[in-house]
């Protein structure tokens, strides 16, 4: 028997998996879970082929990190088959807490980061495991004494970014995307246990800081993915209401259970047995019983994120004053029949940001030619700005 399983991925060919612990990984159910979560949450309505999941993303995460340790031990860096395996574990495991529809419904099903969650699941499965996960998941927690290993799994260059730009940019169709994954890789190197990159790879750093700055505003922030995924959450947050004043809505029984108790998991870890089985298959079921609903706040917007009759959605660079918040609530009750109270579940405002490149922290260190260390933004010539863009939204069943 081959010491190890042979997965083919689109974008890197053929993934080996050694077989052991990191096989157990792989096939263990809360793995298995990572197939039924979307890694783009709603933005498959906007490009047709990004249905790919979070299972996709962290085994193309895993391959480039395989990728990485050896350019870094081929370049002199002693790194131990122990903290080998601590990374590939660490990068494997980093999206074990994401949700349904991954970032879209964050922080509203339970009251923690999927950073937070995927932590917890480790220590669980650290336990399964008798021991062999605790150096991946200081790694996974930024806590290794070898800071190297923390920035390959979470840092402004790591191999998190490297796959889901090339992954996401392959799936929709978004050639902006595009970086060079295979250069930037054989390109790092390190310095007193921090990861830098060498100066020759520069123009392939600039080329993969711009396309995750485009990427964001044409995919990540899309305007009608936003426009879905804010549906998604009125949706949540009108059955967190019925809930609330004892309603008992015809849904998933497993959502159910989330929404009722959230606040009350904050203090214990019952929320795991129920976390783990919940996927997008429980949500879309959910949606498809409120098309049937006698709520009609839940009825309407369940039939229009099926139909993708999504809100419409304005870009703007002020805020949303308080006036034209009042007088789109007031239309859509009008028009559809609603109390104010229950409109408002149809107008959605508020702000999205994002920054190409952050200087304040886990700045990424050129390796000059002369042996030297600098910041990229004390590299002369930068292409890439550091400044944050922000923009506002306000969106609801027609352009106010």
């Amino acid at each position: 028997m081959q010491s190890y399983k042979i997965v083919n991925d689109p974008i890197y060919g053929f993934i080996s998996v050694p077989r052991g612990i990191f096989m157990d990984i792989l096939d263990h159910p809360w793995f298995q879970r990572l197939r039924r979560i979307s890694q783009l949450g709603c933005s498959h309505l906007v490009y047709p082929g990004a249905v790919h999941t979070r299972f996709h993303h962290v085994m193309g995460a895993f391959h480039l990190m395989q990728k990485a340790l050896q350019v870094l031990e081929a370049k002199g860096t002693d790194i131990s088959e122990e903290e080998k395996k601590a990374a590939c574990l660490a990068i494997l495991l980093h999206d074990l807490g994401h949700g349904p529809f991954s970032h879209a419904l964050e922080g509203h099903l339970l009251p923690f980061s999927h950073e937070e969650i995927t932590y917890a699941l480790i220590q669980e499965l650290d336990k399964e495991m008798n021991g062999e996960l605790e150096m991946a998941l200081s790694i996974c927690r930024g806590q290794h004494p070898r800071n190297f290993l923390n920035q390959l799994v979470a840092s402004q260059l790591d191999m998190d970014r490297m796959d889901y730009l090339s992954r996401d940019s392959f799936y929709t169709g978004v050639a902006e995307g595009v970086i060079s994954y295979d250069r930037i890789t054989l390109m790092l190197n390190t310095h007193n246990d921090n990861l830098v990159l060498e100066e020759k790879g520069i123009y392939s750093l600039e080329k993969f800081l711009t396309a995750r700055k485009l990427m964001y505003w044409q995919v990540y922030l899309h305007k009608t993915a936003m426009a879905a995924e804010k549906m998604l959450l009125s949706i949540i947050r009108r059955l967190k209401e019925l809930i609330k004043t004892g309603h008992e809505p015809e849904i998933c029984p497993l959502l159910a259970d989330i929404l009722k108790n959230g606040d009350l998991y904050k203090t214990d870890r019952n929320w795991i047995s129920v976390f783990t089985k919940l996927d997008d298959i429980n949500v879309l079921y959910s949606i498809k019983n409120l098309t049937q609903s006698k709520d009609k706040v839940c009825r309407e917007l369940a039939l229009r994120f099926l139909n993708r009759k999504l809100f419409k959605v304005q870009l703007v660079d002020e805020p949303i004053c308080s006036e034209r918040v009042l007088k789109a609530v007031e239309v859509t009750a009008e028009k559809l029949g609603l109390s104010k109270d229950e409109a408002d579940f149809f107008v959605i405002h508020g702000s999205e940001s994002n920054t190409a490149y952050r200087i304040n922290r886990d700045e990424i260190h050129i390796l000059k030619k002369d042996g030297s260390i600098l910041p990229y933004s004390q590299f002369p010539n930068q292409i890439v700005s550091s400044g944050k863009v922000e923009k506002h939204y306000f969106m609801g069943i027609e352009y106010f």
